[in-house]
This record gives C-alpha cells, sequence and structure tokens, in this order.
C-alpha cells in the first residue's frame, strides 16, 4: 500500500507523523528517506510525541542512536554519518532493528539491505509549496490521516 500527502508546515508533518504512529506496533520500523531539510527529523517528532514521549526530540546525528522512553521504546537512528556496513554492527543497528521497540531511521537508503521488508517507508521531497511524503509499506493503512485530513 502506499498513500502521498502533501504538507505545507511543521506544524503539518508533525501531525501526519502523529496519525502514522497510530498504526505502528512493537517492532516495527520506519524508514525515512530525503535530502537533507526534507523534513524527516520534523515527521520523527510527531511519530515520538504520538507514542508518548516527552522529550524533545532532535536529530541524533553525532550521538547517531538516541533511545526515548514512551509508550513503547523509540530508537531514533541517523545514518547521515555511517557510510560502511561495518559501522551498522559497531551501533548495534540489529539489535535495534529486531526490538521490541519502533525503530526510525533517517538516511535509511544507507541500510536498505538490512531493513526487514515489513518496514515502513517514508519518502520526503520539498516542493515549492510544502512537503511531499509518501508512505509505503506492506501494513500500511490507506486510511492514515492527521486530524486536518492533509
Amino acid at each position: 500500500m502506499r498513500v502521498v500527502f502533501h504538507t505545507s508546515s511543521a506544524a503539518e508533518t508533525i501531525e501526519l507523523g502523529r496519525a502514522l504512529c497510530l498504526q505502528l506496533k512493537p517492532g516495527d520500523v520506519v524508514a525515512f528517506h530525503g535530502e537533507l531539510g526534507a523534513g524527516k527529523t520534523t515527521m520523527i517528532k510527531g511519530v515520538a510525541a504520538g507514542l508518548g514521549v516527552a522529550d524533545v526530540v532532535k536529530s541524533p546525528s553525532f550521538v547517531i542512536v538516541t533511545e526515548y522512553a514512551g509508550r513503547l521504546p523509540v530508537y531514533h537512528i541517523d545514518l547521515y554519518r555511517l557510510s560502511e556496513s561495518s559501522d551498522f554492527g559497531a551501533i548495534g543497528l540489529d539489535s535495534y532493528i529486531e526490538g521490541e521497540g519502533i525503530c526510525l531511521i533517517e538516511w535509511a537508503e544507507r541500510a536498505e539491505k538490512i531493513l526487514p521488508a515489513s518496514a515502513v517507508r517514508v519518502r520526503m521531497s520539498v516542493e515549492e509549496e510544502g512537503r511531499r511524503i509518501e508512505v509505503s509499506g506492506p501494513n500500511v493503512d490507506r486510511n492514515v490521516q492527521p486530524a486536518r485530513g492533509l
């Protein structure tokens, strides 16, 4: 299933993340794709908030992995600074992907070979009027609808 959304503000992108989190279950992996500034971290803020994370969510570029406590454990992983698959073992990527929490991976294209087939794919791009966000995966429900119906 594939669903395409268009957001025109950070608030709308966060709201879409909140809506997406309602479909996630323990062990799910969400793979975020998009250029710098596409809104990956912004949408992850919404997913995390929807999962009950009270902490401020920011890009873990320099620490690579940030764990948050919410209704479920949330693992926010940023692969931007990693270039070799051997680096994935060093950060224990497998254990996060196979864990019981929700694994949110920025720059997921770098780990494509080890992502589960069941991963939700979020492809983001900047458009003239905002963001184009394509959400796809075998378990994505067409009824993902933010409160404001994007």
